[in-house]
């Protein structure tokens, strides 16, 4: 499989001289509703479900035809209906999909992987203003993110990351330096996604 996504280089940006820290581990998957978004060729995401028929994903894997399946496991037709290319995120409309609300528990990364929803133990080190450059070497520019100790795989991109039982960022890409470091938008972006 092809999986292509951004490369990013990260530069701290200063909170009050504290890393954030969360607890690692074990929390059982409970919500939000994670899918898997197959965009052109081989290229799989992950996404979550916002509202009723609304999800959000990575924008760097949707382009031309996207489909989206869930728990369900029934294909169905997305379309974009926003994309941001500076915070690599779309909002997708995809009939037929329901939110479901985060669990609490510990900080947590929910994937879609081999069609089944799992938890992966996250921790979030700090805030950072995230370089990104694509794979090819272009630069996109900066934007707020969350370096992430987690064991994300090729297609979590787009996956929620769940910290206290809300939606803290969501996965865009791994750090190519740097073992086992994970980078999310910041969820506090996701409002400009969102909109009116």
């Amino acid at each position: 499989m092809t999986r292509t996504g951004p490369i990013v280089v990260a530069v701290p940006v200063i909170l009050a001289g504290v890393a954030i820290g969360h607890a690692v581990g074990g929390a059982p998957p409970g919500g939000p509703a994670v899918v898997a978004v197959e965009g052109p060729g081989t290229l799989t995401a992950t996404g979550f479900v916002v509202a009723p028929n609304r999800v959000v994903t990575v924008a760097h894997a949707v382009g031309g035809r996207v489909t989206v399946r869930g728990d369900d496991g029934i294909a169905r037709r997305a379309a974009v209906l926003r994309r941001d290319r500076a915070l690599d995120l779309a909002l997708l409309r995809v009939p037929g999909v329901r939110p479901a609300a985060p669990a609490p528990g510990a900080t947590r990364v929910v994937v879609r992987r081999d069609g089944a929803r799992m938890a992966v133990p996250a921790a979030i080190g700090r805030r950072v203003d995230a370089r990104v450059r694509t794979a090819a070497g272009g630069v996109i520019g900066r934007r707020p993110a969350l370096e992430l100790r987690a064991g994300v795989e090729p297609g979590d991109s787009g996956a929620p990351v769940v910290a206290d039982g809300r939606i803290a960022g969501v996965v865009f890409a791994v750090s190519r330096r740097r073992a086992g470091v994970t980078y999310a938008v910041d969820a506090a972006a996701l409002s400009r996604l969102l909109g009116p």
